[in-house]
């Protein structure tokens, strides 16, 4: 604690600014830091700021938690476009103002490229874009039905993963195969895999420690009391 104390006295004494007094230990503000537009030149940063933060709090919140330099910063209020609630079928409302700051950067940043389409299934970019077309196709049917019509199960898309389960269901129910407790199936990629491959067997009868058994038999014994 002392070298943390020692670290931020010292940031003070060789700020290039005058400092605050105030000191913020649990904020809660939200600070998103934007991709720049294509022509933008690496020494100036976009960020989405709470309405209430001004020039300075944005200056001092980049050198103390970032130890980043700005010889300047500008900041302007969007205002955001009418918009319909509910997916376009509720009320008109105009959406809270958005205030964006542009700082100049003492040292240039250059945004890394983003990741390749196949280098992004580490993200899980395609569980990503399944949640998002499911999604989208959810709120379309919503506004459908808000509006008074009636939308057929017919025209809903069947997935990949419906088509896996209603085949193994029809196994199930044929007698081809035959469902157990105790074991977990996998589905990867949309795919129905093979028992050999797919199914993996959960221990049964697992060892408890001592301190367990100890409370096991406690809890029972409380409980054969009660209901005497």
């Amino acid at each position: 604690m002392a070298s943390v104390a020692k670290t931020g006295a010292e940031a003070l004494r060789n700020a290039p600014f005058r400092v605050g007094k105030k000191q913020i230990f649990l904020p809660n503000h939200v600070i998103t830091f934007v991709r720049p537009l294509p022509k933008q030149p690496p020494n100036l940063a976009t960020f989405i700021v709470p309405l209430e933060f001004n020039k300075l709090d944005l200056r001092d919140y980049l050198y103390h938690v970032y130890n980043v330099e700005v010889t300047g910063v500008r900041s302007f209020v969007n205002q955001r476009m009418h918009e319909q609630r509910h997916g376009g079928v509720g009320n008109w409302r105009r959406p809270k103002s958005q205030k964006m700051m542009i700082a100049e950067l003492a040292k240039p940043f250059v945004w890394p490229k983003p990741p390749a389409e196949d280098a992004r299934e580490a993200f899980d970019h395609a569980m990503w874009k399944k949640q998002n077309a499911a999604q989208k196709q959810d709120t379309k049917f919503q506004s459908i039905r808000a509006q008074g019509e009636v939308v057929p199960p017919s025209q809903f898309e069947v997935t990949k993963d419906r088509k896996a389960i209603k085949a193994r269901q029809s196994k199930f129910l044929s007698g081809e195969e035959t469902w157990a407790p105790g074991k977990v199936n996998a589905f990867l990629n949309s795919k129905i895999v093979p028992e050999e491959e797919g199914w993996s067997e959960v221990e049964e009868n697992m060892p408890l420690d001592e301190s367990a058994e100890v409370a096991a038999e406690e809890s029972s014994s409380k409980g054969s009391e009660t209901r005497q």
